[in-house]
């Protein structure tokens, strides 16, 4: 009986479905077509070779669904005992923050959750590229050097497996392809299915409006000389191409491009669209014969920055990984299948409730179960929306790019000051070291060793500290240092680069970045020195803490016999011992454990490590921005008014998140006490210290000790909470900006908006009744408050008093009498003078 016969039997017998067969019958011609055409069989020995590899096929594919099957079963089954064993603040069962738990971190119960993963995906991978990310990370601006550009283009080559003769260029490429490679079996792990292909190289991306823009034969007549379609897989069917067969591919791939995916979308059959487990091929369909051909595609129709390319790859990998961990190779089956859990836990709980058999200790009056678990369902499914990139695309793209733009551009003119509040990042530091039971005076000296290294371009312990897993996070991507005060980082590539320059002239990247491998680095290191202690043995905090991770007592016993890294092993100017530490991807890669326990300790230990760093260096809270902002969308009107409401607020959301959370939540008034205390008395003092720096950067002395009364200790408590601009509202009704506090509230964009009109609508109606002006005034101060990088810390007075004042003169009648206001003012608010007074060309 032939393969066909078999079809046609198995549809009358109901063993397989009418869909089934016709996929199956597709799968046999183009075999047999390809065997005709390509190989110049026989068609006797073409149908056998069809039968034979069809069959094949069937059971390789079989194999996989079963495969996913299993695991998403697993995971199911991890959800259900996560919704049994979680319990809140309260201690109680509560299903809807058990499953908010594994969106986003939760400080009651710290499960390994898609918001941490993701980070610990992306430092497993960069692990293994210490050296590229050192050589090829973006300089400010997203500026690369000659001597990079040339390098990318010969590892590329590397990549591509074209052989260059440059060892440094074969070495990148090796590291590269290792992280690559890693990223693919922890994909599979999970549920993918993404074949080892050796001549694998690069990833493309698709430019949709440079796609667009042209003709779908056009797009097909430009890229098919570039394929090398030997190498290409059919994904449809598994069969090789043929003439026919890949022009047919193209025009799909062409059509999901220009329509962003659209063309294949089916209205009704799945909200999410495709399961993840089976999208990760998409990346590796189009195989390029050569590195020239790649780069010649990326140049007109993608992303033509290489390094940009790799890491948008890694990151993309990473949050994917992390999904499929948490659920499963269908992730969003998983996520309807949970919420439904959690809707029919309330409904169940609500009629208990009405019955007088079940109270949450803690809820609002008036309100009920089914009503706390609606507001709580509506956050997680904007927190899943969040990790799928929705929340992310514009409504309008116009209005959204607009805005994003204008929001980086007022950032470069803004914050150029702000490296200086990361010094009380060393007193997060001290109280996370504390709170763990880690040596924080070694925390913060490791802080200051990285920061003095780094200033120095010795790049070793740079190097040292991704080799050990810790997050490279401002190595990667252009702005990705403005994560710390403003989440919105999808806006035009030219106004990235120059808030990018900006900040990252400012010390901000490098300020903050030293901070987290100091307290990275000495948390790994005290796991090295604390091994051969028992778990009873071990501080009483970092017992406490561990339990709370899942690592108890048995779990300990395991990681503690895991090998030390010596540094010195990769760093030949280290000597041998300097820096002994314990790495959680050691754990990973031992082989007396078995796989499941392996993933366990190791994604615990880096739970604590990453999300303990949060605490340590406060930088972003997607609850916390979640939460706020709801499921607006840039490019909407209440989109682009909460991304001015929330703009340069990420640092004191995530430390509400953080520390004032984690204090609220001790046992007790003397629990909370103890935590509380402490932070806001040293939050207070770190926050003094940073507004007088910031006060003699503005060109005024210090405040006089007897002017330190009520309303100073206000105001530093507030700068040490992230939020100094409200500081000022104790000396006066308006801040440094002239703002008032509704003003204030509405954010940057809307003083913008605000100070545009006024100097334009503004004037032009005083003028037309009559009244007097005081448009030069207001010009100076809009170009001093607007002008990208004029308040870069260590150059904002010689802008100010030699460039703005000097226009200022020109502009302003009543400069004179408007300086000398503005010195008396000062002096009667805070008591200060000035060092380098308004007017002055030299201080």
């Amino acid at each position: 009986m032939s393969y066909k016969n078999c079809i046609i039997k198995g549809v009358k017998s109901g063993d397989i479905t009418p869909a089934q067969a016709e996929k199956q019958n597709k799968l046999l011609d183009d075999l047999k077509e390809y065997y005709l055409e390509t190989k110049g069989l026989k068609e006797a020995d073409a149908d056998i070779a069809v039968s034979r590899d069809a069959f094949e096929k069937t059971k390789t594919e079989t194999a996989q669904k079963l495969k996913v099957a299993i695991i998403q079963k697993r995971v199911i089954q991890e959800h259900l005992n996560n919704f049994k064993t979680y319990r809140n603040v309260n201690g109680e069962v509560d299903y809807a923050n058990a499953y908010r738990a594994k969106l986003a971190q939760d400080n009651n119960n710290p499960i390994p959750n898609i918001e941490n993963l993701q980070k610990i995906e992306r430092a497993k991978a960069t692990k293994y590229m210490a050296n590229l990310l050192e050589q090829m990370q973006h300089k400010m601006g997203g500026r690369q050097t000659n001597l990079q550009k040339a390098n990318l283009k010969l590892m590329v080559r590397e990549v591509m497996g074209e052989t260059t003769g440059n060892q440094n260029a074969k070495m990148l490429s090796d590291s590269w392809k290792k992280a690559t490679d890693h990223m693919r079996k922890r994909a599979n792990y999970f549920g993918m299915n993404i074949a080892s292909r050796r001549d694998w190289g690069l990833p493309q991306i698709h430019d949709t409006l440079l796609v667009r823009g042209v003709s779908k034969q056009e797009w097909i007549d430009f890229t098919l000389p570039k394929l090398d379609i030997k190498k290409m897989i059919n994904e449809r069917d598994g069969v090789p191409f043929t003439e026919k067969t890949i022009r047919e591919a193209l025009s799909e791939v062409y059509d999901n491009i220009s329509t962003s995916g659209m063309a294949t979308f089916a209205p009704g059959v799945n909200k999410f669209g495709r399961a993840l487990h089976g999208r990760r091929t998409d990346h590796r369909f189009l195989a390029f014969r050569s590195a020239d051909d790649w780069m010649e595609y990326q140049t007109r129709f993608g992303n033509p920055d290489v390094f940009q390319t790799m890491m948008g790859h890694i990151d993309s990998m990473a949050k994917d990984i992390a999904m499929l961990k948490i659920n499963g190779p269908d992730t969003d089956a998983t996520h309807i299948w949970a919420t439904g859990m959690i809707k029919k836990q309330a409904a169940i709980d609500a009629a208990s409730e009405a019955q007088g058999k079940f109270k949450r200790k803690k809820i609002i009056k008036g309100k009920t179960e089914e009503d706390r678990a609606g507001s709580i369902l509506n956050n997680i499914d904007n927190l899943y929306a969040f990790h799928k990139n929705e929340l992310h695309r514009p409504a309008d793209g116009f209005f959204g790019r607009t805005f994003a733009a204008l929001r980086q551009i007022l950032t470069s003119a803004q914050l150029g000051g702000a490296a200086i509040m990361t010094i009380t990042d060393y007193h997060w530091t001290r109280m996370t070291a504390n709170f763990n039971g880690l040596p924080a005076t070694k925390a913060n000296l490791q802080a200051v060793k990285y920061f003095a290294t780094g200033a120095k371009k010795n790049k070793v312990m740079q190097r040292v500290a991704m080799r050990n897993g810790l997050l490279a996070e401002h190595h990667g991507t252009i702005s990705g240092v403005q994560a710390r005060f403003n989440m919105d980082i999808d806006a035009p590539l030219w106004a990235k680069k120059v808030s990018d320059a900006v900040l990252r002239a400012s010390g901000l990247q490098h300020s903050t970045q030293s901070n987290k491998w100091g307290f990275g680095m000495i948390a790994l290191g005290e796991l090295s020195d604390v091994s051969g202690k028992t778990f009873g043995q071990l501080h009483k905090n970092m017992q406490k803490q561990f339990k709370r991770y899942g690592i108890n007592e048995k779990e300990w016993d395991l990681i503690r016999t895991t090998k030390k890294y010596d540094a010195a092993i990769d760093e030949p100017t280290l000597k041998e011992g300097d820096v002994l530490t314990l790495r959680p991807d050691d754990i990973h890669a031992r082989t007396d454990l078995d796989k499941a326990t392996r993933e366990y300790l190791t994604t615990r230990l880096m739970s604590w490590l990453v999300n303990e760093t949060n605490f340590a260096v406060p930088t972003s809270s997607v609850k916390g921005r979640v939460f706020l902002a709801d499921a607006t969308r840039p490019g909407t009107i209440s989109g682009e008014f909460m991304n001015s409401v929330l703009l340069y607020k990420n640092f004191p959301i995530t430390l509400g998140m953080t520390h004032l959370t984690r204090g609220f939540q001790q046992v007790g008034l003397t629990g909370k006490f103890k935590y509380l205390v402490p932070m806001l008395i040293g939050g207070t003092v770190m926050g003094a210290v940073a507004y007088e720096l910031k006060q003699i950067a503005a060109g005024k002395k210090p405040t006089p000790i007897s002017e330190m009364g009520t309303r100073y200790w206000l105001n530093a408590m507030v700068h040490g909470g992230g939020l100094g601009i409200w500081g000022d509202f104790f000396f006066a009704d308006h801040n440094r900006y002239g703002s008032s506090p509704m003003k204030t509230m509405l954010g940057p964009v809307a003083g913008f908006i605000d100070d545009l009109t006024k100097l334009t609508a503004g004037n032009i109606m005083e003028l037309a009744t009559g009244k007097e002006t005081n448009a030069g005034r207001e010009f100076s101060n809009f170009i001093r408050r607007y002008t990208p990088g004029s308040n870069l810390w260590y150059t904002r007075l010689i802008f100010e008093r030699i460039f703005m004042d000097t226009m200022e003169k020109l502009v302003n009648p009543d400069f004179s009498s408007d300086t000398r206001r503005d010195v008396n003012k000062l002096r009667n608010q805070t008591g200060q003078e000035y060092w380098w007074s308004p007017g002055q060309l030299t201080p």
